[in-house]
């Protein structure tokens, strides 16, 4: 049976536009200033280089669900990848490889294309010019069902998906939330009490207390820091107008 996400069987017609955006990336000479400067970790690949590292990462989920193509290899054994099919299609993952923390760092090509400029005029490492947030996804509807749609699944290897897409979630859907929350896997607890922390609201209240009271310490120190959060919002003066 076909996945829900699409990862066996993708639409054709949903995906190509983007598989027809990447090759028109591909079909354009590489800027010489965007490769080989490993000092910067900036080394952009051509289309060859990319399909042999793609082919090398196509086992781990996040590349094979997301369809994800290597743009990247920096030295650093960090990649970004463009995102063919799913919820993020047009995106950009990065993909570190001493971190937990797999995010959608870009919402698209051109945002990532800015910043490797960025990196290159500045001299800073491209990583350093990521949007200082994950930039949340456009539809919490439709992140919100390839999320659930991951969770009935239940499949080990499929958690780290689910965790990466957290980080895009405007946290809107209590159910959703708590769902997440109370997962075995309490990096998914983490990963929603940060993003309340982040974009706090009155109603999450209860979720933050129950993710601050949680038996994981980085857990409980994530509820916290969105109990904290909250509360500031409590205690904001009103402003001129608001009642």
């Amino acid at each position: 049976m076909a996945h829900p996400t699409g990862s066996d069987n993708p639409d054709p017609a949903a995906i190509a536009p983007f598989i027809a955006e990447l090759a028109a990336y591909f079909d354009r000479p590489l800027n010489p200033d965007y490769v080989g400067n490993f000092d910067i970790e900036l080394n952009l690949l051509d289309r060859a280089q990319s399909e042999e590292l793609t082919t090398i990462l196509q086992d781990g989920s996040l590349v094979t669900i997301h369809g994800g193509v290597v743009l990247d290899d920096g030295n650093t054994s960090d990649h970004h990848l463009y995102l063919t099919r799913g919820p993020f299609a047009g995106g950009i993952l990065f993909l570190p490889h001493d971190s937990d923390f797999w995010n959608v760092a870009f919402v698209s090509l051109d945002a990532f294309l800015d910043a490797v400029k960025r990196a290159w005029e500045t001299n800073t490492w491209l990583s350093d010019n990521h949007p200082p947030t994950t930039p949340l996804h456009r539809d919490p509807a439709v992140l919100g069902k390839f999320i659930h749609d991951l969770l009935d699944r239940d499949e080990e290897r499929e958690e780290c998906v689910i965790q990466s897409a957290i980080y895009s979630l405007a946290p809107v859907d209590p159910d959703l939330l708590m769902r997440l929350a109370v997962h075995p896997n309490f990096l998914y607890a983490e990963a929603v009490a940060g993003q309340i922390a982040m974009y706090p609201a009155l109603a999450l209240r209860p979720l933050a207390q129950w993710c601050s009271e949680h038996k994981v310490g980085q857990v409980a120190g994530a509820g916290q820091r969105a109990l904290a959060a909250i509360d500031r919002l409590g205690s904001a003066p009103a402003r001129d107008g608001e009642v």
